[in-house]
């Protein structure tokens, strides 16, 4: 990478990626369904792994912002270097790794945080898809650091929307967002390898019909 791009991605995107983010989401009118399942774990002092698509994850490190405690696998690529450091300036810290690249060892990272009760967020169908398909890393990960998985996504009334594989959304300007929580899932540690593949499932159902019902919570779906 020569300077120019290293300057690029390291000292300019990151800031105006933030600032953009931070601009649009100050105008956004948020709507919260759901919320006391977070609540009810939270304040039982459980800091749950959040499951939410690749394609609905702009909002949230605006949602979490400055709260310091919440982490964030990010692909190793380059687009994930920017949004890496994009995180950081929202106080949200990253692990570095995919299925691709880097798994193992982000793993042991992640259930380590997890085990040390901070919260993570994973968008559950990866870095490169198949979009809206749960793929197995979370639910090894709540097993193997003892805590509930938590859906979460977020529709709009009006969006943009982008062709890309996982149809990443920007909700537009001024419009209404409507964050839905589901219930918790709870993947023991002894469990089998069938019972695991029909959580799995379980999940994918459940996000797929939270998304659906966000992207239809505003008369006329997304405009």
């Amino acid at each position: 990478m020569d300077l120019f791009k290293r300057i690029l991605y390291k000292y300019i995107i990151p800031p105006a990626g933030m600032i953009l983010i931070y601009l649009l989401g100050m105008t956004y009118r948020k709507v919260f369904v759901g919320r006391e399942s977070e609540q009810s774990l939270l304040t039982k002092g459980v800091n749950p792994i959040y499951a939410l698509w690749h394609g609905r994850m702009l909002f949230f490190p605006f949602l979490y912002r400055w709260q310091w405690r919440l982490y964030v696998l990010v692909s190793p690529s380059i687009d994930g270097e920017i949004i890496s450091r994009i995180l950081k300036l929202y106080g949200v810290f990253s692990i570095r790794g995919s299925s691709y690249e880097g798994g193992t060892k982000a793993l042991r990272e992640l259930i380590k945080i997890v085990k040390d009760k901070k919260s993570v967020f994973i968008t559950v169908d990866g870095s490169r898809g198949p979009v809206f398909k749960v793929q197995s890393g979370v639910l090894h990960l709540a097993r193997l650091g003892g805590v509930p998985i938590l859906p979460v996504t977020y529709g709009t009334e009006k969006a943009y929307v982008f062709k890309s594989w996982d149809r990443f959304i920007i909700p537009k300007p001024f419009s209404r967002v409507v964050i839905i929580y589901g219930e918790p899932v709870y993947i023991p540690r002894d469990i089998s390898e069938r019972e695991l593949e029909a959580r799995r499932a379980e999940l994918e159902k459940r996000l797929n019909e939270m998304t659906e019902k966000s992207d239809h919570y505003f008369k006329g779906g997304i405009q």
